[in-house]
């Protein structure tokens, strides 16, 4: 119990410097880890395991279904760089002839993020005209058989803190998935700008913690990550507060040099706006 309880105390000051108000966090919930370095055949990896439950939720004709990593404010892709709506959008608008609804079987994506701003699954509908969408309402657990569920806890128990690992056959918990680098910031070497950037989006859409994935995506910029350049630029963008546009351009400017094709396409589109 040791291990576990540690971790409790570490996740708590971090929950509570972000303002998760809006989304009713409450309790404490345990994830069932394992150690696969020793192994056994009976302990998965969770990018794994995440991949064939995926594989196994129902494949029905008249509903699309995407898998994402998100927080209520924002998408990942499998790299972890940010999807904007129009991103999501223009690839699920061609296939909407055949379709009923959009199913993103992602965290947070059918909860406003704060009153008065929609979902970003209701952001999607509106980009495609109404077209039905629906999100899931919390944290994600996705099973063998691919059924899924959401709780909302204001701290998560586990052992260890390095990388997620199950026991064979229990469900998984996705924002872990993607959010186990951040319980190890601190330990991850200045020169590893991917591990930096993957901490960072940890602090998104595991602690719900905005800011400081913000933050973390600057260093991990400074630190030659062009993903994480992009991402905050674009949360800069999101943001548009006094001096965040100026931000924004220099670190897309950033991820230009750093040689990413996103980037340079975003700082187009944003001087040519700038222009009008």
């Amino acid at each position: 119990m040791k291990p576990a309880l540690l971790v409790l105390c570490l996740l708590s000051p971090g929950a509570l410097a972000c303002d998760t108000s809006h989304l009713s966090l409450s309790g404490a919930l345990t994830v069932n880890t394992c150690s696969s370095t020793q192994g056994s055949p009976d302990c998965v990896h969770s990018g794994k395991a995440l991949y064939e439950y995926m594989e196994a939720v129902p494949d029905i004709d008249s509903i699309l279904t995407i898998g994402l990593q998100a927080s209520p404010w924002r998408m990942y892709d499998g790299q972890m760089r940010i999807l904007t709506v129009d991103d999501v959008a223009d690839v699920i608008r061609p296939q909407l002839g055949k379709l009923e609804r959009v199913e993103f079987i992602a965290s947070w994506m059918g909860v406003s993020p704060e009153p008065g701003v929609p979902s970003l699954a209701d952001r999607v509908s509106k980009a495609l005209g109404g077209f039905p969408v629906r999100g899931e309402d919390g944290f994600l657990w996705l099973a063998q058989d691919g059924a899924r569920r959401t709780t909302r806890q204001a701290f998560t128990v586990r052992e260890g803190a390095g990388s997620y690992s199950l026991p064979k056959g229990d469900e998984v918990f996705v924002p872990l998935v993607a959010g186990w680098p951040a319980f190890v910031e601190e330990q991850i070497p200045e020169d590893d700008a991917e591990m930096l950037m993957r901490a960072a989006a940890g602090w998104d859409v595991f602690f719900l913690c905005p800011d400081k994935a913000l933050a973390g995506f600057e260093h991990a910029a400074k630190k030659g990550s062009a993903i994480a350049a992009y991402n905050a630029a674009l949360m800069r963008l999101e943001r548009n507060a006094d001096g965040d546009r100026t931000l924004a351009l220099a670190l897309l400017e950033r991820g230009v040099a750093l040689g990413d094709a996103k980037s340079r396409v975003r700082l187009n589109a944003e001087r040519a706006r700038k222009d009008k």
